[in-house]
């Protein structure tokens, strides 16, 4: 079986050719759900994680488990041309990314707090001064 696939993307309702095809704001939200799943072995782990639609030969499935074996074997191979196989992300990877985000989550608050406070007290002092 030498089919070629065209991979579309279907992220949030919208259909893509490629990644690079996608307005700037839906390529971050779409790196973030892949790039932030941990420990995805394979295409399919990655599908079922993306909570994609399979459709094969103009037949949608909501997972594999539905598909006879012929249209599995064309969904793995489909899966295996667009996914390496070493795409697997380690959960330690996953992890660094979660707490270098919650650090800098922290660093955001602390700044707006400041920044409050700050215009609280001129707003103070202004207030005593032209009261």
């Amino acid at each position: 079986m030498s089919e070629r696939f065209k991979a579309k993307i279907e992220f949030n309702g919208c259909e893509y050719a490629s990644a690079d095809e996608m307005p700037v704001s839906v390529r971050v939200a779409y790196d973030r759900a892949v790039h932030e799943t941990p420990a995805l072995h394979s295409g399919a782990r990655l599908a079922a994680k993306l909570k994609a639609k399979i459709i094969v030969n103009d037949t949608e499935f909501n997972h594999a488990g539905e598909m006879s074996v012929d249209d599995r074997h064309l969904y793995h191979e489909a899966l295996e041309a667009v996914f390496p196989p070493d795409i697997a992300v380690s959960a330690a990877e996953a992890w660094a990314v979660t707490e270098e985000r919650k650090v800098t989550n922290r660093k955001m608050l602390l700044v707006a707090l400041i920044v409050g406070l700050l215009a609280g007290a001129i707003f103070l002092w202004l207030h005593s001064l032209f009261g």
